[in-house]
């Protein structure tokens, strides 16, 4: 299809056709090959030199330079190159501790000893065999962690380096957006961002990169291995001899960070002070949004909202995709179409709506438009290798895209931003940032420049690092735009720290029981990997669902942080109503109970901001110790959403009923009816108008009894207490702000804290503590205790 087609067919259709067109040549060229000639590598070899500072280790290789550096407790920075100088610079992470542990090198005859020190503890003990060219990490308490040689390189800017575990076949977990199984032992997985319209399943190399890799010992010690060079790269990870891990990166060198637990939890709070912690989202971000390619014109966007409200179904966000643009121009309207988008938006604030409208990066060629003249002056955009300015086709035809290294790129192009905050857009949708180009490479070619801060540097090295930084040239410019309020930003590509400046989807994926059950193991892969407000389009991107499919979807998603509904086009419209009332009385209910757990989410997004531990999460995180947690069948198709709530939906067609494995315990089913020994399998009946939650004894969680219909109406419900007894106690708390602003920030929010207690007489004890400057701002009413004959209790406030 001709660049000059482009915007002039259906947007549908024009997908549909590249996609058929390019695809096998897209796919051919995004693939991470690997040299095939073995004989061009060459080994760094022994160390001829070295220098000792007091927070890092510099040698000089025969064939290559040497860096380890301590960067915090527990956390080291790994740097080998034919010339350090030639590693990318990226802004994944942010962690520049004021005072690292020092390093204590002990040089002996045959080996060099590198011990990061802090007080009577020492974290990570390094050591380099100075004839054999190896270096070998252990924690202070000598567990070993792994042993590699020093890199090779190839002709073809190739660089390798292999790590041996000191324990065989470990569980291997994190690498950000992937298909595939949740622990990549014996799997390729590959990192160049690519447009993957209906991707396979298992295919392991897609919309973003995040190379995390995690890994879990049976004995529950943990660490993690961060990969820092945005070049194309990629992860072999043996699943016999030992299981080593082979990486691989196409230029710059090898730069990793080991990051050393040795528990679960202490690695993942130690990831989120590496990459940084994700903002605190609007609780309306925590919602249920609704989107199609694409709802227009106007008239459209306020039937749909008439119908949720009509029909009483919860809804906070409607998503407006390219089509609000005019002819796909960012940073405009089409008129036409939205003639007043600012009364429309004010219009379905007053009914509890929020709006969400997409961006892309590409500009269009066109000297009357004011972003595209801006661009060419300012110097904004890519260059071709002459010096002229890059061209590629997308949905607007011939495009320019913008050079985001630059620093006052990311201010003028976050600026512009204006268009859509005037009118009160709330939501910020970011898309085609992989970045995607309309011609056989599907993307922008490798030699292209991006002209930089100074120093020019090729596409193929910030290619996987584009989206990240159009992410912060969006958050950035919000901040100053929108102040004193929450950012909420959504991008289909992502690069290692993106969560610091938005959320992410699993892309275009297909409505399919295949893609329902995908989505679980992929997501916990990226919560894993940092990401907080994560999704998959529920009901599926490309195709139609049909009714049971969108049901159970809608189910399994009940807890997913990123609930949105979105499809391809008016003829798969998969709106709750559309496959008939049976269908949509579930769906209903299913999104009613979500809007009723919306403060325990709340509140668990809460904790996942502050500490980096993921609030949706794996069996794993909770149970690293348990041989069960591990198991495909339950960690790929069951997740905990904080440390209290289960679920374990229905992930095949026809199924009434299915067998959950429940960790160490006691749980009760959410209608607190069934009480069940932690441990073990169970065969449990989930009917297709049920979702089955199951809840850690000794918890009280908070729940809003009557229906409303979006976030804005939790400030004046009265909050229940769903008591599940851990014999005689159970605990649980509440967090509640205004929702939107910063505020909290300076204690503008109430903390409730429940301890309940059994006591004399069959009666139960509740203490209340408040904090914060809201007192009262959360009024408790009925307290329902399960799991006991008789519901007499006292409550007490501090």
């Amino acid at each position: 299809m001709s660049s000059e087609m482009i915007g002039k067919v259906p947007f549908w259709i024009a997908k549909f056709a590249i996609n058929n067109v390019f695809r096998r040549k897209m796919i051919e060229y995004n693939k991470v090959v690997l040299p095939e000639d073995d004989t061009k590598w060459t080994k760094m070899n022994k160390i001829t030199s070295s220098k000792v500072r007091k927070y890092d280790f510099q040698a000089a290789l025969e064939n290559g330079e040497l860096l380890i550096k301590s960067v915090d407790n527990g956390i080291i920075n790994v740097r080998i190159s034919k010339k350090l100088s030639d590693i990318p610079t990226t802004d994944a992470v942010v962690l520049e501790s004021k005072n690292p542990p020092p390093l204590v090198i002990n040089k002996e005859t045959e080996e060099i000893i590198i011990a990061q020190e802090s007080g009577p503890n020492l974290f990570i003990v390094s050591k380099i065999d100075k004839e054999k060219g190896t270096l070998s990490f252990e924690d202070g308490f000598g567990f070993q962690i792994f042993k590699e040689e020093f890199p090779s390189y190839h002709e073809e800017d190739w660089y390798k380096t292999e790590k041996l575990p000191d324990v065989s076949c470990e569980n291997y977990y994190g690498f950000g957006e992937k298909g595939g199984p949740l622990d990549k032992k014996g799997q390729t997985i590959s990192f160049w961002n690519t447009d993957s319209f209906s991707y396979d399943v298992d295919d392991q190399k897609l919309y973003q990169t995040q190379p995390i890799q995690i890994v879990v010992r049976s004995n529950g010690f943990c660490y993690a291995v961060v990969y820092d060079n945005p070049n194309r790269s990629q992860i072999e990870i043996n699943d016999i001899n030992g299981c080593s891990t082979k990486y691989y990166v196409n230029g710059g060198g090898i730069n990793y960070y080991l990051v050393v637990g040795p528990s679960v939890y202490k690695v993942l709070t130690k990831l989120a002070d590496l990459l940084g912690k994700a903002p605190f989202p609007p609780i309306s971000a925590l919602g249920h949004h609704q989107s199609r390619w694409s709802y227009y014109p106007e008239s459209e966007v306020r039937q749909l909202a008439s119908e949720f409200r009509t029909r009483n179904i919860p809804c906070d966000y409607i998503h407006l995709d390219i089509d609000y643009m005019n002819d796909y121009r960012v940073f405009t309207w089409n008129k036409e179409h939205f003639p007043n988008p600012k009364k429309m938006t004010k219009d379905l604030l007053e009914e509890g709506f929020r709006l969400m409208a997409m961006t892309d990066p590409g500009v269009k060629v066109d000297p009357k438009y004011r972003i595209c003249k801006e661009g060419l002056k300012g110097g904004h955009f890519c260059l071709n290798s002459d010096g002229s300015v890059y061209v590629g086709p997308v949905w607007p035809g011939d495009c320019h895209f913008p050079d985001f290294t630059q620093i006052k790129t990311r201010d003028w192009f976050g600026s512009h931003y204006t268009a859509l905050t005037d009118v009160g857009i709330s939501g910020f949708w970011i898309d085609m940032n992989d970045p995607s180009v309309f011609n056989e490479k599907g993307t922008i070619d490798d030699d292209v420049i991006h002209p930089g801060e100074g120093k020019p540097r090729p596409h193929k090295e910030v290619h996987n690092e584009y989206a990240h930084l159009m992410a912060k040239a969006t958050y950035e410019g919000l901040e100053k735009i929108l102040l004193n309020k929450r950012i909420y930003i959504n991008s289909r590509s992502a690069y290692l720290g993106t969560h610091r400046y938005a959320g992410t989807w699993t892309g275009d994926n297909i409505a399919s029981w295949d893609h329902l059950q995908i989505s679980i193991p992929m997501l916990l892969n990226m919560a894993a990997s940092g990401q907080v407000m994560i999704g998959p389009d529920i009901g599926g991107f490309a195709g139609k669902p049909g009714a049971e499919l969108l049901t159970r979807w809608y189910q399994a998603g009940i807890l997913y942080p990123y609930f949105r509904n979105h499809t391809i086009n008016k003829k798969c419209s998969q709106e709750p109503w559309v496959f008939g009332k049976k269908t949509e009385e579930i769906i209903r209910k299913t999104i009613q109970l979500r809007y009723s757990l919306m403060l325990y989410i709340y509140s668990s997004i809460r904790q996942t901001c502050m500490t980096g531990i993921p609030a949706f999460r794996a069996l794993w995180i909770d149970n690293p110790k348990d041989p069960m947690s591990h198991m495909p069948e339950w960690s790929e198709t069951e997740y905990l959403f904080g440390d209290r709530l289960l679920v374990a939906p229905i992930l095949k067609k026809g199924r009434r009923k299915r067998e959950i494995y429940l960790p160490q315990g006691k749980w009760f089913s959410f209608d607190g009816e069934n009480v069940f020994e932690g441990g073990k399998v169970h065969e449990v009946d989930i009917p297709l108008e049920e979702t089955a939650i199951f809840v850690k004894a000794g918890t009280i969680i908070p729940f809003i009894n009557e229906p409303i219909q979006h976030t804005g109406e939790i400030i004046d419900s009265k909050i229940s207490l769903r008591v599940y007894p851990m014999d005689s106690n159970a605990e649980g708390e509440i967090y509640l702000d205004d929702g939107d602003s910063l505020e909290f920030k300076k204690g503008d929010y109430e903390l409730v804290k429940i301890e309940g207690e059994k006591k004399a007489r069959d009666t139960w004890y509740f203490n209340i503590t408040r904090e914060g400057k809201k007192k009262k701002y959360i009024e408790i009413g009925e307290i329902s205790i399960f799991g006991v004959e008789k519901e007499n209790y006292l409550v007490f406030e501090k």
